[in-house]
């Protein structure tokens, strides 16, 4: 049996949604483990139930090189629990101490080829086996042109229970009695047999019916005797003999075969598979579509040009381990060359079964994922470096820190943490322009790293402020990289058609003198930096006592207090829009605070400081209070209009959350369905488990639930469907880089409607933040989003102002009614 058909034979096992599996990426469970056991067993799959793997002991669970940190993913079975079926395993261990969850594990069902089933084995068998001695068997002479046997005609009457005169008369003779659908069957045989050589043996199987319309099958071996002067067949002679087949079964069979070669051959899923000495022998027509290449490019060939160069030496070792090892298999993700130079990301399944006597080969099944890695790639970038200058970014920053105090500690060595701020940026920003500020600190970004070392970290923090950490260094020797530092700074740069001169700032915090605690010393070299900064292009080593800016940090706190109890804080709001239809939906509570000494305090101020002090909860109670009061006031002009507004993720924590919002909303006597609260991606992802059962209570008073700012924060997609949420913010760095003057806006526009297209499948609705121009507006809509907000549409407002705006809404809104 070929390569070819021996494959098909190991697919026809499959069907349509079995083979759509394939492709899917959805989880059969989610497990939340502590160090020792699955604590919380989410299950998505009827192969699986919770109560069979909760409790399971994460040792017997999972193989021994994820356990020991070397592997993420694994093919496994799970016999123990009497699931007799392949599950991919993938393991992602948290940060120690992050959370009392120590790794979370999904598993993800893997299509059952069942090579070992009997019904299979039948599938696959040669239907040219035949029952000779329960057949009748005899020769025939043809006359082509007379459609007629010379000899054995008898016997074929005899066979068809038709008499020689019958079948004389008939105009097809011979051909009269075979099925429609093999006479291409036959067609093929005699083509054969004109370009055959004299004496060459051609078979054939195809269908006759008798004289009472049954159907039988007959084998025919057959040879030309003689032919004409050119060259064409005269007589033919041959065997025929009876085959004890089922018509209705072969027929079944037929179809059947027909089936599976249909799905296999036009599948999105590419099937290739190779020999024990890697040389490729099948290749499905899905590959040539996929990656341009033919069966003449790969069969015969090894699969080395077409492995992209850098993932070949991998590559190697994973098809060798796999075709060494009878039963392997392997799932990996790796890049390939297209044929036309392209590089593609593909996921495959390799699967050894050379030891199977119908497939004697080692299978690929690959799809492509390009996509899928270049958003994943587009998001990590994101969530991880700063698009501008390349750099780290202060999430990157804070985790690098946390490694480098590990291993230093480990080496009883010390480390230095610098913040650095650029002097005169904002003057040299706001006089030649953004475009000139930003080569500036590209220019700048390349002058630090000329003065560090391999393995140190330069992160840019936003703006005109970079950090580095110098790990294994001394106060001396992080003090001479500072001054060194300055040095160059303080020469002008040339940036475009100027020459820009600017200085730095720079605050040193060290470990361990100052703190062994990452955050102490981000912030004690914040506050350094500030000191420095008093006098310019200067160096500050943190010093135990309050610089000015912890002085002033620590006057807000004081103020902030004062204000919460005294309710000095206000509100504003600004309405979301139906992005189709222009009303106003619903409207977004946002807190202001205007102090009578300082003036205005924004809320980036002073919302961080609320969170760090303790205050958040006070504050958050208090903005409930004005919300609440807000809609009372609304209702009874008539008003009635959704007020979302924010928790943070230290008010997720809080244990008396739900019951102040309980006993606020019977307070004022408004309904729950009138409130909605936004909760930030990252802060609903910070205790999963948590965030799920504060979020449902407040759903049990029929408060709506957002995910604010989403998109960055991809690690949640898994846990999306679990949230009892109604609606997902579309972060809106997304919506700003949706002009075609940036590079990423393609990139920007498929996350945008890949975001959109999820929330469709989870029946949610999607709400685009910030937007502010009418392309973005129109991006939006034809991509199906559902409401905006932004300046495009309104900007904040006080409640008197908003009244009117809703006033206005419902008079139209009557006014058309009444017409």
């Amino acid at each position: 049996m070929g390569p070819r058909v021996a494959l098909e034979q190991r697919i026809k096992p499959l069907d349509q949604e079995v083979i759509n599996s394939i492709l899917d990426d959805d989880y059969a469970a989610l497990l939340l483990c502590n160090k020792r056991y699955v604590i919380k067993a989410i299950a998505i799959d009827p192969v699986v139930s919770s109560n069979m793997l909760l409790g399971e002991e994460v040792a017997k669970l999972l193989p021994e090189p994820i356990l020991r940190g070397k592997e993420s993913r694994a093919i496994i079975k799970l016999p123990q629990l009497g699931l007799d079926r392949e599950f991919l395993l993938s393991a992602h261990k948290l940060q120690e101490g992050s959370s009392f969850i120590d790794r979370v594990i999904t598993l993800q069902v893997l299509p059952s080829l069942n090579l070992a089933d009997p019904a299979l084995k039948d599938v696959v068998k040669d239907y040219k086996e035949t029952v000779l001695e329960n057949s009748p068997i005899f020769i025939y002479v043809l006359d082509y042109q007379q459609k007629i046997f010379t000899e054995g005609l008898a016997n074929y009457s005899k066979l068809l229970g038709y008499t020689e005169e019958e079948i004389s008369n008939m105009p097809d003779g011979v051909y009269s009695f075979i099925h429609p659908d093999d006479l291409n069957i036959v067609q093929e045989q005699e083509k054969a047999l004109r370009s055959s050589d004299n004496r060459t043996v051609v078979p054939a199987e195809f269908r006759l019916q008798n004289k009472n319309g049954e159907w039988f099958w007959i084998q025919v071996h057959s040879t030309i005797y003689s032919r004409d002067a050119d060259g064409e067949p005269i007589i033919e002679i041959g065997s025929i003999h009876k085959l004890n087949k089922d018509y209705e079964a072969e027929l079944a069979l037929q179809q059947k075969d027909k089936y599976y070669r249909t799905l296999v051959e036009n599948s999105y899923d590419c099937i290739l598979m190779y020999d024990k000495e890697g040389y490729v022998t099948y290749i499905s027509p899905s590959v040539t579509r996929v990656t341009g290449y033919t069966p003449e490019d790969l069969l015969g060939k090894t699969l080395e040009g077409f492995i992209y160069e850098d993932d070949r030496e991998d590559a190697s070792v994973n098809l060798r381990y796999v075709s060494e090892n009878p039963g392997a298999s392997s799932v990996v993700e790796r890049r390939i060359r297209h044929k036309d130079g392209a590089i593609l990301w593909i996921e495959s399944r390799l699967a050894n079964h050379l030891d199977d006597p119908d497939i004697q080969g080692v299978t690929i099944n690959f799809h492509v994922i390009t996509g899928r890695k270049e958003s994943e790639n587009k998001i990590h970038r994101l969530t991880n470096f700063d698009s501008l200058t390349g750099l780290a970014n202060r999430n990157l920053l804070h985790s690098c820190l946390a490694r480098d105090i590990e291993n230093c500690s480990d080496k009883k060595d010390q480390l230095a943490f610098m913040y650095i701020d650029l002097d005169r940026f904002k003057e040299i920003n706001d006089t030649l322009g953004h475009a000139t500020g930003d080569q500036l600190l590209i220019a700048v970004t390349e002058y630090m790293k000329k003065c560090i070392r391999n393995g140190d970290t330069l992160a840019r923090m936003g703006g005109d402020e970079f950090a580095i950490i110098l790990p294994n260094i001394d106060a001396e020797e992080a003090h001479t990289v500072a001054k060194r530092l300055l040095r160059h700074l303080k020469n002008p740069i040339k940036v475009g058609p100027h020459r820009v001169q600017t200085g730095a700032s720079i605050g040193i915090s060290m470990f361990p003198d100052h703190s062994d605690n990452a955050e102490d010393l981000f912030r004690y070299a914040d506050m350094a930096m500030y000191s420095a900064k008093s006098e310019r292009n200067q160096v500050q080593f943190y010093k135990r006592k309050y610089s000015q800016q912890e002085s002033k940090r620590r006057m807000v706190e004081k103020k902030l207090k004062v204000a919460i109890a005294e309710r000095q804080l206000h509100l504003f709001f600004q309405p979301r829009v139906d992005i189709h239809t222009g009303k106003i939906r619903s409207v977004e509570a946002l807190c202001r605070w205007d102090d009578p000494e300082s003036g205005s305090i924004p809320p980036n101020i002073f919302i961080p400081i609320a969170e760090e002090s303790g205050l958040i909860h006070d504050l958050s109670q208090l903005v409930m209070e004005m919300v609440c009061q807000q809609l009372l006031d609304w209702h009874n002009t008539g008003i009635d209009v959704t007020i979302a507004f924010n928790l943070s993720v230290k008010d997720l924590k809080y244990f008396d959350l739900v019951h102040n919002l309980r006993d606020t909303i019977n307070r004022y006597g408004v309904s729950g369905k009138m409130l909605e609260v936004e909760v930030t991606e990252s802060a609903a992802m910070t205790d999963v488990i948590n965030t799920v059962k504060v979020l449902k209570q407040l759903k049990d008073f029929g408060i709506k639930v957002s995910i604010d700012d989403f998109g960055k924060g991809y690690s949640s997609l898994a846990y999306l469907s679990q949230l009892p949420v109604d609606n997902l913010k579309i972060d809106k760095y997304f919506i700003s880089r949706l002009s075609p003057n940036f590079k990423d806006h393609m990139v920007n526009l498929n996350i945008i409607r890949t975001i959109i297209s999820l929330a469709e499948s989870l029946n949610l609705n999607t709400v685009a933040e910030g937007i502010e121009t009418p392309n973005q507006y129109n991006t939006l809509k034809s991509l199906g989003c559902n409401m905006g907000q932004g300046i495009f549409f309104y900007h904040p407002m006080p409640a008197n102002q908003l009244s009117k705006l809703l006033q206005r809404e419902q008079r139209l809104a009557r006014s058309t009614i009444s017409q």
